[in-house]
């Protein structure tokens, strides 16, 4: 898979990114917002098998998907060996795997889900109130006439702050087609593909995909991340939130520190950041997927 820069990729930091105040869970201004009957101070449980894995530990790093064959792997039908779990691949990045179970769900809805949660801080909160701070894209679409759900998001940068684990994490995903890394989509399916890198710098570190896909009461979620793949981004100066991030934007800079992250293999880090990254997926998605379908029916607009 290769990621090509975006005109979003390369448009300056939202203000409101600025001036947003960050903070856990929601205060009274939250509670008074249309879907605030919707936000629950605490997860829902994670399904079964997460904990299983979880307990288990990693698995052979033959089973991890490799960043040149997932796209490939994922569409077909059936299911790979490791659909939950966690290892280092053969190419040496870290693999994550979590899949979700999700009754009454639909692709549609998750189209809908991934441009309108990032609209206010508030509705982020709803997908993980333990973890999330906010989250905003570049290029707000939401009120652009004519646009499909994946229009509004496919193709755009969005800046992430939460909590993975312990740690305050500050994060970009750059939001790709999937046709482009090689999916074959059928009806009834929607595949969220990303490049995870930071809102500091202007560094890719990961690959992130969803693959959503209908089943007989709903549809399942198969996700995958695969890290440690670092590529600086040929990014501007103003799309950067920090100092030391427009300092790396400079081309000569750029350029070596390209040198450096291609030679120089990042720690695996395996058990700090697997393990906090699958219950983190696992449980944001399933306690969205718990309430999914009654929101969208509430706000989603058909005229839309």
């Amino acid at each position: 898979m290769d990621y090509q820069v975006t005109k979003a990729d390369r448009a300056p930091v939202p203000a409101g990114y600025h001036t947003e105040p960050r903070y856990l869970g929601y205060r009274d201004a939250d509670y008074a917002r249309p879907y605030a009957h919707y936000f629950k101070e605490r997860l829902i449980p994670v399904q079964p098998h997460i904990k299983e894995a979880l307990t288990s530990g990693p698995v052979s790093g033959a089973y991890g998907s490799r960043i040149s064959t997932v796209a490939d792997e994922m569409s077909k039908p059936g299911y790979l060996h490791m659909e939950t779990g966690y290892t280092i691949n053969d190419d040496g990045h870290l693999v994550i795997a979590i899949f979700t179970d999700m009754p009454g769900v639909t692709a549609e809805m998750w189209d809908w889900w991934m441009w309108w949660h990032a609209v206010e801080a508030a509705r982020y909160k709803l997908w993980h109130p333990e973890a999330h701070l906010l989250a905003m894209y570049t290029e707000d679409r939401s009120q652009t006439k004519g646009l499909t759900d994946r229009q509004r998001w496919q193709g755009n940068s969005c800046h992430i702050d939460e909590y993975i684990g312990e740690t305050r994490s500050f994060l970009r995903a750059g939001f790709q087609d999937p046709a482009k890394i090689g999916f074959d989509l059928r009806p009834g399916e929607t595949v969220i593909t990303a490049r995870g890198g930071l809102s500091t710098a202007p560094l890719g570190v990961a690959w992130m995909i969803h693959h959503v896909r209908p089943t007989s009461n709903g549809c399942e979620m198969r996700s995958r991340f695969i890290a440690n793949d670092l590529r600086m981004l040929a990014l501007p100066m103003h799309s950067m939130t920090s100092t030391t991030g427009k300092f790396l934007t400079l081309p000569g800079v750029r350029q070596l520190a390209e040198s450096i992250v291609r030679n120089v293999k990042p720690p695996h880090k395996l058990h700090e950041i697997c393990p906090s990254m699958l219950f983190h997926c696992g449980a944001e998605m399933n306690h969205l997927a718990s309430f999914l379908p009654q929101l969208y029916a509430e706000f989603a607009d058909p005229n839309r």
